[in-house]
């Protein structure tokens, strides 16, 4: 068994306190129960407090250890609001995120990420397990003020992770504020310089501020990371590099991207086709004119990607 870490067992411990002294029915935490063999050890000693768990109601599962999965060597214990949740042997814990199909590093510590979860949690939902007032807009979304809210208390409690400092720096540009938003993702970056797609998100924000190097080098960043890392969306990244060369005017770069796209994703150029055509259809021609541009700026002389931008004009 791999050498304990001083404070894992003391901060689970805590937690666990604090779980059992909440509002009769606000969680639900099932008896210790027999722990697997061959899981990492932060997940004994989480099973060694619980055999399962329903926090905040529904929102937060922690699975009976009898339904941990092992998938491409990480275990899955978790789901929080419908996203699977695993930790890896070193400890780290990765959430699913369906906006990118992908999952992204949400603590670096299972005890870290526990505790923030649960210090997100309580700021929308009260001792009674009822949703608190003011935190949801017209149409049922969390508004984007506690959820940045929420970001903040889970970095609080594990500054390091990657994941929560990336999507606060996403609710951050929807609120506007792109200057704090690039220096989340700086951060994010310098913690983790192979999280690709916080890579790609700073080179969108240099493209916003009107700064065509700074998101070409930003962007090179990140497809870079994605082929490195043997990433299976590594062709779609150098796509973005070949559409930002485009923007800059940078013809030689644009040239590399729309090769390493095109040998690293074959089957891109049909799925964005396939993709614009839809929002065509559907009437969003802002969204189909980004597919669009993608697609020319790796595929340029494409009939089919030329039929499309005379759609669009």
């Amino acid at each position: 068994m791999a050498r304990r870490r001083k404070g894992d067992d003391g901060d689970l411990e805590r937690v666990f306190d604090a779980l059992e002294a909440a509002q009769p029915g606000l969680h639900d935490i099932d008896e210790s129960r027999d722990i697997p063999l061959g899981v990492p050890e932060p997940l004994v000693l989480l099973y060694a407090r619980c055999g399962g768990a329903r926090l905040y109601v529904d929102a937060l599962e922690l699975v009976s250890p009898d339904d941990v999965e092992l998938d491409n060597g990480r275990w899955r214990f978790a789901a929080i609001d419908g996203d699977p949740v695993a930790l890896d042997a070193k400890g780290r814990v990765w959430r699913a995120d369906a906006s990118i199909e992908d999952e992204v590093c949400d603590g670096t510590r299972l005890d870290r990420w526990l505790a923030g979860q649960l210090d997100a949690l309580a700021l929308i939902y009260d001792g009674d397990g009822e949703f608190a007032d003011d935190v949801f807009d017209e149409e049922g979304d969390i508004l984007p003020a506690v959820r940045e809210q929420q970001l903040r208390a889970q970095l609080k409690r594990d500054a390091g992770a990657p994941g929560p400092r990336w999507r606060l720096a996403q609710v951050l540009l929807e609120q506007g504020a792109d200057a704090d938003a690039r220096d989340e993702l700086e951060q994010v970056v310098a913690d983790d310089p192979v999280f690709a797609w916080a890579w790609l998100d700073l080179a969108r924000v240099s493209e916003r501020l009107g700064e065509a190097r700074g998101a070409i080098d930003e962007a090179r960043m990140a497809a870079e990371a994605a082929e490195g890392a043997q990433h299976p969306q590594a062709g779609y990244f150098w796509a973005q590099l070949a559409r930002l060369a485009v923007r800059g005017g940078d013809e030689l770069v644009r040239a590399e991207a729309a090769t390493k796209a095109s040998l690293l994703a074959p089957d891109l150029k049909r799925a964005q086709i396939e993709g614009a055509r839809e929002r065509l259809d559907a009437g969003d021609t802002a969204s189909a004119t980004g597919l669009v541009e993608l697609l020319r700026a790796v595929w340029p002389r494409d009939l089919e990607v030329l039929d499309l931008a005379k759609q669009l004009q």
